[in-house]
């Protein structure tokens, strides 16, 4: 985990929804050892959380409608949290934010959660938690505090 990121305020339940679809849908399956791994960076102003399985994965156009298909019938709740998740994410801080989903068949899937760096003050976690609405001001790399 990137020291920086530990100084960072996220989403709450925002990693939950990840790695519920990686055990249900990744590695369940699997007669070897499944493995999740979580990982956290900086990047270019922002915090990027991944959640990246070894197991059974999806096509890249299956993956790409998971976040962009609304009539597409989720069987057994799949993708619904992450669309919950994304859509949170793309409220509080813009459409430049949310989820990327990258996956193989038979590879394993890695949703990233792009977030803005969020410096972690009291007042910070406060306005995260009551939903305050991030502008562009706010979230273009520099820190958001009054």
């Amino acid at each position: 985990m990137d020291a920086a990121v530990e100084t960072c305020c996220t989403v709450k339940l925002v990693l939950q929804p990840i790695l519920e679809n990686a055990i249900n849908y990744g590695v369940s399956a699997m007669d070897d050892c499944g493995e999740i791994k979580v990982t956290g960076r900086q990047e270019n102003g922002m915090v990027i959380l991944s959640v990246t399985d070894n197991g059974v994965g999806m096509t890249g156009e299956e993956a790409e409608l998971i976040l962009t298909d609304s009539s597409r019938v989720h069987k057994h709740g799949s993708g619904v949290g992450l669309v919950n998740v994304n859509n949170r994410i793309q409220i509080l801080f813009g459409k430049e934010y949310g989820l990327v989903i990258e996956s193989e068949p038979d590879e394993g899937t890695k949703v990233s959660v792009r977030i803005p760096m969020v410096p972690y003050t009291e007042e910070n976690r406060k306005k995260l938690e009551e939903g305050h609405v991030f502008g562009p001001e706010e979230t273009s790399g520099r820190h958001i505090q009054d």
